[in-house]
């Protein structure tokens, strides 16, 4: 779908990265970046048909790419077990925390009841929650026997962009059984996605690392240190366990040209914070030319979304006293997990230049500098989100204008947004938002009554025992969750006749009861408390 973007582009093409300028997004049927030009630029052909959105003064940035999440997770709140909270003692690693008595009635159980009871209200409820903030492209997607109704944000994990088959590989947990398989993937061209380092430094954490750098390499030549599956096409989730001289290591193995980067490390302050007390050592992954990007990591440890993940970033670098500027926050979300995930797609993500994919996020300045603006913002300043061109969010002259007339009203706070959710019964049928929540709130309350009980979600059919929340005619779907951490593959089900209390679902913006939260809670010393501040 043709779109045609008028605003403040921030486009963030290589060597003119700080330049911000009054211009259009032409992006084509194909769903990829035509041309940006700036005014008195000459249009090109073949656009007097399609939908035009003037943003006014809104800066138009590539869209935001969250590039580790679990998604299945996000209707979940903010998770601190009692009995850790009261020794004050954060947690060592991401194997300890699973364990903890309150955890499993808390998320794991509450997450598989309400996924398999509406997987579709779910899946709409956290993908909206994703474009609230700007986010057109994310990370940590649930197995699924079928596609969902409603794709409005582009999975990192799942999409077939460009022409390597399955371009991405992720890998949750540090099972290292078949790591040789991941050295072919990213021997052929694939981007690796793996947890690394998870937890306060430790020999343990740094062993991760390790046992990447030798996992068994079949083209290895005889006598060769092994590099295993330290490559520049390598994501590392986390490694806020590792140390400097692991990323020198890692650097020395690329070799990367000079002024470039290669490789990627996904920061999740809040969660790491909020966990562990500690966080990545971003100056020392930069020092070694590695790239940093954002990830939110999931409900029950991270913000609601990238804009909340952002000021985070801000708050614990000014807090570190590290030298890290908007400009360099804002490459976090956008072009530098964009150019990781190029080096598989083949495609340009992340930056708004010709061939790129056609994904934008139109926001309301809130300072006069457009990248201490956009760490500044809040979900109601979002005025615009496209997804390969598509409006997905955004206000209501927006959405006209950009062509989608039947996009529903969604509330975030005392601001209004509009969303193209379609009915999962009768995707020709909008879908309102209130039906949404009510399909989530029936899942809630039966759960409380009835035991949810049943079989692992599998790919081939829907658990039994369960309420459906999701519309009558709605066809069948499995979800199979992925669980962050610890010895257990996969979340739920919850043990058989035991009824579920499932945590009251919050709004998708980040409201006042859930910044009220923060304070206090977690590990992170008080560097979060200024959050609610953030964003009033």
């Amino acid at each position: 779908m043709a779109l045609v973007v008028d605003g403040n582009i921030a486009a963030m093409a290589r060597g003119r990265e700080h330049t911000v300028a009054p211009g259009t997004v032409w992006i084509g049927d194909d769903g990829l970046v035509e041309k940006v030009t700036t005014k008195g630029q000459k249009a090109p052909a073949g656009f007097d048909a399609a939908p035009r959105v003037d943003v006014g003064d809104a800066v138009v940035y590539p869209g935001l790419i969250d590039l580790h999440s679990h998604i299945g997770f996000n209707a979940q709140p903010l998770w601190v077990d009692p009995k850790r909270a009261a020794r004050g003692v954060p947690w060592e690693h991401h194997d300890q925390w699973p364990g903890a008595d309150t955890y499993p009635e808390q998320i794991p159980w509450p997450a598989w009841t309400l996924i398999n009871g509406a997987p579709e209200s779910t899946l709409a409820y956290i993908q909206v929650r994703a474009l609230a903030g700007g986010t057109t492209a994310i990370q940590g997607w649930p197995g699924q026997s079928r596609a969902a109704a409603n794709a409005l944000v582009r999975s990192v994990d799942n999409d077939q962009v460009g022409p390597l088959a399955d371009p991405v590989r992720v890998s949750t947990l540090t099972d290292t059984r078949e790591l040789d398989k991941r050295v072919l993937d990213l021997r052929a061209g694939r981007v690796l996605i793996r947890h690394c380092g998870e937890g306060r430094p430790s020999p343990a954490m740094r062993g991760e690392f390790e046992d990447l750098r030798t996992a068994p390499d079949a083209a290895l030549k005889a006598g060769a240190e092994p590099t295993g599956c330290i490559d520049q096409r390598l994501v590392v989730v986390h490694g806020c366990g590792l140390d400097r001289e692991d990323f020198r290591r890692w650097r020395s193995i690329v070799q990367p040209a000079p002024r470039d980067t290669t490789g990627a490390v996904v920061w999740s302050p809040f969660s790491n914070l909020w966990l562990y007390g500690i966080t990545l050592d971003v100056p020392g992954v930069q020092g070694e030319r590695l790239g940093v990007c954002l990830g939110t990591d999931w409900g029950p440890s991270g913000t609601k979304n990238l804009l909340g993940e952002l000021k985070v970033a801000r708050l614990h670098a000014d807090a570190a006293g590290w030298n890290l500027d908007d400009h360099a926050l804002v490459r976090m979300a956008t072009a530098n997990p964009g150019d990781a995930l190029a080096r598989a797609w083949q495609v340009p993500s992340g930056r708004l230049v010709p061939g790129a994919l056609g994904d934008l996020v139109a926001v309301t300045p809130r300072r006069d500098d457009p990248w201490e603006s956009l760490v500044a913002a809040r979900e109601r300043d979002v005025v615009l989100v496209a997804v390969g061109g598509r409006p997905r969010l955004g206000t209501a002259a927006a959405m006209l204008a950009a062509g989608a007339a039947g996009a529903v009203p969604v509330r975030l706070g005392n601001a209004t947004r509009r969303v193209t959710l379609v009915r999962p019964d009768d995707p020709a049928k909008p879908w309102p938002w209130a039906e949404v929540l009510a399909g989530l709130e029936k899942v809630r309350k039966s759960a409380r009554e009835v035991p949810p009980s049943g079989p692992a979600a599998s790919r081939s059919r829907r658990p039994s025992g369960l309420i459906s929340g999701d519309p009558p005619g709605t066809p069948p779907m499995a979800v199979e969750l992925d669980m962050p951490g610890g010895p257990v593959g996969t979340a739920g089900p919850p043990p058989k006749g035991r009824t579920v209390d499932i945590a009251p679902i919050g709004p998708v913006h980040h409201d006042p009861d859930w910044l009220a939260s923060v304070r206090g809670r977690g590990f992170h010393g008080g560097v979060l408390d200024p959050l609610r501040e953030l964003f009033r």
